[in-house]
């Protein structure tokens, strides 16, 4: 394992995505500044959702045809140029035009990032990606922790001060990543299965199961500090719920891969499924300190098997590494983030807790399809072989 290598990179997502994390925090100074509603709100975060997450195969595609981590090392100066500057501006269509620029430079960061993070990690790719996850979820989480005293004490306009560790963290990259284009991304002794149909087949339920993942965590991100205060919970507990489920979820990822590297991919990505679904319900179903220990638990179980499905991914397709990462990090994560909307209107049928209960119900379906996952034999980067439990020739 490629300690300095690994550690560059989960620096660069740790920078990038805590400039992703600015926008919600700042969305009531935005509107008090410029003066728009609800509803343009939240099609800003739409927009920015579609930018950083649903565009990200289009870079994995063409971060694999070239042999330069320019995407890698680059994007999070994008995203910080663009997003550090948002105070600066005072027109709802400047801001559209800055969330749109700043999701190019993520979306383009993402896939070759973690395709480099996976290949420095040599044949612990389990606990590398799992280091190089919890940094972007650490920087989402700990991005309004650096924004907001800026703005509250020297004014909006003055974001742009954010700007400069992002071209710090872009400049490291730039001065060490070109190290890594010495070895190929085609790698030449990376084996592919010939079963190409089964390999479309297995990524095709990683897929799936990923989007499933990434709706039940929006969702619960989304509807559960409203849950809690409709459940009489003061607004600070209940608010302080997300920040229990996201550092639970972030060391559950740390440990997830390493779990991946001692006793196979598929079995944590069943097991993270199985376990976590019950502590979802009983927080549902329990009241107090104990709720909030059951959501927490939950999600340090659910997110284990996070970097595991983007290392299984990659160990489908070595010589595709940065396109399926694309589509276990952007794509899937965007769709399931796009369908917390329709589970909106749902909510707002049936109730909050009703309509998170069929969020933690949707985790059954993903414990099902689990099973038609394979399991890929851990060969470092020179094999990969499949042995799958469907349509075994």
């Amino acid at each position: 394992m490629q300690r300095e290598r690994v550690a560059l990179l989960c620096m660069g997502h740790f920078a990038n995505d805590s400039y992703v994390g600015f926008l919600a925090p700042l969305l009531p100074l935005l509107m008090a500044k410029i003066g728009f509603s609800l509803t343009l709100a939240g099609l800003l975060t739409s927009i920015q959702a579609v930018f950083t997450s649903i565009l990200q195969p289009l870079f994995g595609l063409i971060a694999d045809k070239i042999r330069r981590p320019h995407f890698a090392a680059y994007g999070p100066l994008v995203t910080a140029l663009f997003l550090g500057s948002i105070g600066l501006w005072s027109r709802y269509e400047a801001i559209v035009v800055i969330l749109i620029l700043a999701g190019l430079g993520t979306a383009s960061f993402h896939p070759q990032a973690a395709m480099l993070a996976g290949h420095a990690s040599g044949n612990r790719r389990g606990f590398g990606m799992s280091l190089f996850v919890t940094a972007g979820t650490a920087g989402h989480s700990l991005g309004p922790m650096s924004i907001l005293p800026i703005v509250v004490t020297l004014g909006l306009e003055f974001s742009f001060v954010t700007i400069l560790y992002g071209i710090v963290a872009s400049a490291l990259l730039v001065r060490n990543l070109p190290l890594l284009s010495q070895a190929p991304f085609h790698h030449a002794d990376a084996q592919e299965s010939p079963h190409v149909p089964h390999r479309r087949f297995a990524l095709g339920i990683l897929w799936m199961i990923v989007m499933f993942r990434a709706l039940i965590i929006a969702g619960f991100l989304t509807f559960v500090p409203i849950f809690l205060h409709r459940q009489q919970y003061g607004l600070l507990l209940s608010g302080s719920a997300n920040t229990i489920f996201e550092l639970s979820g972030a060391a559950g990822a740390i440990t997830g891969g390493i779990l991946s590297d001692r006793l196979g991919r598929k079995k944590v990505i069943v097991a993270s499924f199985i376990a976590a679904m019950p502590f979802l319900w009983l927080f549902l179903h329990t009241a107090g300190k104990l709720s909030l220990a059951l959501l927490g638990l939950g999600g340090f179980i659910l997110y284990t098997s996070i970097p595991v499905s983007i290392i299984m991914a990659q160990e489908l397709y070595p010589k595709r590494a940065s396109t399926v990462s694309s589509l276990m990090i952007g794509l899937a994560w965007g769709m399931g983030g796009l369908l917390v909307t329709p589970m909106g209107a749902i909510a707002e049928k049936i109730g909050v807790a009703q309509a998170l209960s069929l969020l933690v119900f949707l985790g059954v379906a993903a414990v099902v399809a689990t099973f038609f996952l394979p399991a890929v034999t851990r060969g470092g980067e020179k094999t990969t072989q499949l042995k799958l439990g469907v349509n075994k020739k």
